[in-house]
């Protein structure tokens, strides 16, 4: 399925688009696909300790990033320790991710059209190096924003991120776009004011992305590299 409407809103944002920012778990990889999220969010549940009874929904969710942003409304020193032991977890992780199909072609459609790509991340910078590197993506995609610290106010929704990464590019907002597959994603690119492509890539997405503000909505990277291959950068 290509997007919806036929290509319209994705012309129009990949011809505005001289910077590409892709989010990681999901974009460009499956980061859980062989260590389970679950069993990541269980291990960082355990730093809590018995003696601290978790709200239904933090004792429920499979989100390790959940279960990080509630070890920050406890303590700076418990989020630092569940930061800690997130990062060495998305590091084994990585081992076993299962890379995204097409990212490879959209980081080439990119390059040959005279884009840059960067990653923007609520991951751990080290895994997110890791990955690229164990991929040979590295050196294709040279800049990295991504968690270096345990506060989870920096990361997306919050725009901040996203403004570093365009701030480092030096570029203006208006010609950098997200790609991402949650709603955070989006609303963290329009926060920054920068533009927005969904990737749909499970069932209800497309409906939880498009109410987010999404500026077009794709099933498949293919789309996205043969519409940046479409639309050649002019120097």
């Amino acid at each position: 399925m290509t997007s919806s409407p036929p290509g319209s809103d994705l012309d129009t944002i990949v011809s505005r688009t001289r910077h590409l920012l892709l989010d990681f778990d999901g974009p460009i990889c499956s980061i859980y696909a062989g260590l389970p999220a679950v069993t990541v969010a269980d291990r960082l549940r355990k730093l809590f300790g018995d003696h601290i009874q978790l709200p239904d929904e933090i004792a429920r969710t499979e989100d390790p990033l959940e279960v990080f942003a509630y070890a920050a409304t406890l303590s700076e020193d418990l989020a630092a320790r569940v930061e800690a032991e997130m990062t060495d977890q998305e590091l084994s992780a990585v081992a076993t991710a299962a890379p995204t199909p097409y990212v490879h072609e959209v980081v080439t459609a990119c390059q040959n059209s005279g884009r840059s790509v960067a990653v923007v991340s609520n991951n751990s910078a080290v895994a997110v190096h890791s990955y690229l590197a164990r991929h040979g993506l590295d050196d294709r995609i040279p800049l990295v924003i991504a968690r270096t610290n345990h506060d989870p106010a920096l990361l997306k929704p919050s725009p901040h991120l996203i403004t570093q990464a365009v701030h480092a590019l030096n570029a203006e907002s208006g010609e950098c776009a997200l790609v991402g597959d949650s709603v955070t994603d989006i609303q963290a690119a329009r926060f920054a004011s920068v533009q927005s492509i969904g990737y749909a890539n499970q069932p209800g997405k497309r409906e939880r992305l498009t109410a987010a503000g999404a500026g077009a909505i794709i099933n498949s990277l293919a789309d996205l590299a043969l519409t940046l291959r479409a639309h050649v950068v002019n120097p």
